[in-house]
């Protein structure tokens, strides 16, 4: 393993020459493209720093670059990749919002991860190629309507909401059963919440990879509760929108599935860890 506390010069060099990579490249193009509109990506690494650290790195590269993320950031552990973490909800002024998703290396301070495809986006162009495989209503009669408008004063929605609430759930997804466009869940979601007294910048439908497979979900970026949340969605053309039935990343509850802040340092305390001083943060920004 490298000693990154004992090799200031070494650590310098080696995150440096990471924010050069063609595969930190590759993300800035996404974030900044033209051709299509982009709702989210991510970005796999494997490192030796601390994810605080590493928060206050990115933060620090991308003010200096003139998109200042001024959204408070999560921290939790990945539902998608086994044993890693993801620095959740970054938003560069003006930016899609993207997650670094990474896992602990042994032998590199921060590289892009090995796998086939570290970098992946959701844009116009995949999501609607997505949607197509679906025979998603996109216009209502007037009892599916109430059927719709029904999910959201279920026991599930309250659950849901409550937990959102809580400071100590960082991360949440309803999970669904439906036959309806997202654009429409994310109308009648929008309506619900603004009644909680939620406050929500932004809305997006986006799709995410879970066992192999993807599945469709709205993202909420929220002013209040200052969080990002999600309700994921399967299809079943039998219903309108319902509580899931099934089981999706965790087996609490099938309606929803929730990080905590008690995962996080159970993951950490796996492996070796290095968490960076403010006179080495503020020293590796200076060199970016």
């Amino acid at each position: 393993m490298v000693n990154i506390t004992s090799n200031n010069t070494e650590l310098i060099e080696s995150v440096s020459n990471y924010f050069q990579s063609k595969q930190w490249k590759e993300l800035l193009d996404i974030l900044t493209k033209k051709d299509e509109p982009v709702y989210h990506a991510h970005i796999y690494v494997e490192t030796q720093i601390h994810p605080l650290s590493l928060e206050e790195i990115i933060k620090g590269y991308f003010k200096k670059i003139g998109y200042e993320i001024e959204r408070k950031i999560e921290i939790f552990t990945s539902g998608q990749v086994l044993n890693s973490g993801s620095i959740h909800g970054i938003e560069p002024k003006g930016m899609p919002h993207f997650d670094f998703i990474w896992s602990y290396s042994p032998n590199n301070i921060l590289v892009p991860a090995s796998k086939e495809i570290n970098v992946e986006y959701w844009g116009k162009n995949f999501m609607d190629n997505f949607l197509s495989k679906f025979d998603l209503k996109t216009s209502l009669n007037k009892q599916e309507q109430e059927e719709l408008r029904g999910y959201f004063s279920t026991q599930a929605w309250n659950d849901y909401c409550e937990l959102n609430e809580d400071p100590d759930v960082v991360h949440i997804h309803a999970n669904v059963e439906t036959s309806v466009h997202p654009e429409l869940i994310k109308e009648e979601a929008l309506k619900a919440m603004q009644e909680r007294g939620w406050e929500i910048e932004e809305a997006v439908a986006i799709a995410f990879q879970m066992r192999g497979q993807m599945h469709g979900k709205v993202v909420f970026i929220g002013n209040k509760p200052e969080k990002i949340f999600d309700i994921a969605w399967g299809y079943n053309p039998n219903v309108t929108l319902i509580p899931s039935t099934k089981y999706w990343l965790m087996p609490e509850n099938p309606t929803y599935d929730a990080r905590t802040m008690k995962e996080l340092p159970l993951l950490l305390k796996k492996d070796h860890y290095t968490l960076l001083s403010l006179k080495e943060i503020e020293q590796i920004v200076d060199s970016l």
